[in-house]
């Protein structure tokens, strides 16, 4: 081996042969002397920055980069795991019993009725319904809502076609006044009338002057109730099902099916309830007709809209029947919501009228031709004269009856004229103020009533099952 020393310490081996060892004391300095050939390695200084790290530090990192993956991993399948158990174990577990027929029944009687909502004996009660209706390939969707307490009530409906746009309506009825806003999507008109009263509860005179359809979607399960008690054979199913969707309330469904006449086929019914026994709401449907009606009993004020509101408004009232057709004639007086307005206005009018309707435009125009006030029709009755055929002055007594001697303007008094001659057919009667002749309003969503008529026959429907 190159460079290696003698035993004796005197030579070295060159690779070749023995040579005199002439240093004992430095070996390799001396034969790397003679071998400049041979390379010599230096070290570093150790306080030198060299820019690398510790194969151990290395080997360290890579390990805690293991370990949080592996964390990551774990923590995801014990979130899917957590998932899966609260979607198929602990879910299912907090959702309400499923209810026998005995215990449908004894709930839903529990229930108000609508006699008991319309007194307000029930508290604030609120009554929501969404229904969706597919007819050739166009999709319709309605809102309808009531509102009902013991001193006030309000009616709003919505009726949207898509791009065709939307029509609304909204009433709301206290005991001192009447409001109503009607329009569509771009342009709404408000107007509400001062009144001295109600012959009954608001409540009552919303319900009174709605469509049946939506009354009997906020009662259906009382009608579902009393057809299976007539019919014991009727369906009745009931399973744990979320309401008014998947993301709702857990409830119990209690469900049938009822049979309609005509193209309307099979309607399926179902009631929710909570894990209280309070009731959510209810679904009717088939293939292309949806609507939920959901309940609240949550205290209510007035909309917004009502305190700006026109005010300038005629009385919301008609004559029976207006047009006079003889020397005498008296009609009926017909307040809208049977409201109640005070005889003591000094702005109160009867007056003769003419009618005429404006084909081309769909209104009617009024020229009023003769007046007397209210206060001396009330009292006894108030002259004017009229010229007959012949240009001769005629005496006609214009009149008004308070029936029930209240001193107000109320369904049930009387109006009426009495002529000598026959000389005011072909005019009609009314009552005015100082913002024009008194007329009851529609205040209904224009072809609303088509919508609520498949709920109508669904009425029908179990009235005739429990009939039979």
């Amino acid at each position: 081996m190159v460079g290696e020393v003698s035993p004796d310490g005197k030579y070295v081996w060159n690779g070749v042969e023995w040579i005199a060892n002439d240093n004992t004391t430095q070996p390799t300095e001396s034969f790397q002397e003679q071998n400049p050939n041979l390379f010599q390695t230096e070290f570093q200084d150790s306080e030198q920055e060299i820019g690398w790290q510790p194969v151990t530090d290395k080997a360290e990192e890579g390990g805690k980069g293991k370990v949080i993956a592996m964390s990551v991993v774990g923590l995801l399948i014990l979130t899917a795991l957590g998932w899966v158990v609260y979607a198929f174990v602990i879910d299912p577990m907090l959702y309400p019993d499923p209810y026998s027929k005995d215990k449908f029944f004894s709930v839903v009687n529990d229930q108000p009725t609508q006699d008991d909502v319309a007194s307000g004996e029930s508290g604030p009660w609120i009554c929501s319904i969404e229904v969706t209706m597919e007819e050739e390939d166009m999709k319709i969707r309605s809102e309808f809502d009531i509102y009902a307490s013991e001193s006030s009530a309000r009616q709003y409906s919505k009726l949207s076609f898509g791009i065709f746009g939307s029509a609304m309506s909204d009433v709301w009825i206290d005991d001192s006044q009447i409001a109503w806003q009607t329009g569509d999507s771009d342009d709404k008109n408000s107007s509400k009338i001062a009144i001295s009263g109600l012959d009954r509860t608001p409540a009552e005179e919303i319900f009174a002057s709605s469509d049946d359809g939506p009354l009997e979607m906020c009662f259906v399960h009382h009608s579902i109730v009393a057809s299976m008690e007539e019919n014991p054979s009727q369906k009745f199913s009931s399973d744990k099902e979320r309401f008014p969707d998947e993301e709702g309330v857990r409830a119990v469904k209690v469900e049938t099916k009822m049979e309609l006449e005509g193209e309307d086929g099979i309607m399926n019914m179902a009631v929710y309830f909570d894990a209280d026994d309070n009731m959510l709401g209810t679904k009717v449907w088939n293939s292309s007709f949806e609507s939920i009606v959901t309940f609240d009993s949550k205290s209510f004020s007035k909309p917004g809209w009502v305190s700006t509101a026109d005010s300038d408004t005629p009385l919301l009232l008609d004559a029976e029947d207006s047009y006079i057709y003889s020397a005498s004639h008296y009609t009926e007086v017909q307040t809208q919501f049977n409201a109640t307005y005070s005889l003591g206005d000094d702005n109160l009018k009867i007056v003769i009228y003419e009618d005429d309707y404006d084909y081309e435009n769909g209104t009617d125009s009024f020229t009023i031709l003769h007046e007397v006030s209210m206060a001396n029709a009330d009292d006894g009755g108030a002259i004017i004269q009229v010229n007959n055929w012949n240009d001769e002055l005629v005496n006609c007594t214009i009149y008004y009856a308070d029936e029930d001697s209240d001193n107000q303007i109320s369904s049930g008094d009387f109006l009426g004229v009495d002529c000598e001659q026959d000389v005011l057919s072909g005019y009609n009667i009314g009552i005015s103020n100082q913002h024009g002749l008194s007329q009851q309003v529609d205040m209904e969503v224009p072809w609303i009533s088509p919508v609520f008529t498949i709920i109508a026959l669904l009425g029908a429907a179990m009235l005739i099952s429990r009939r039979d």
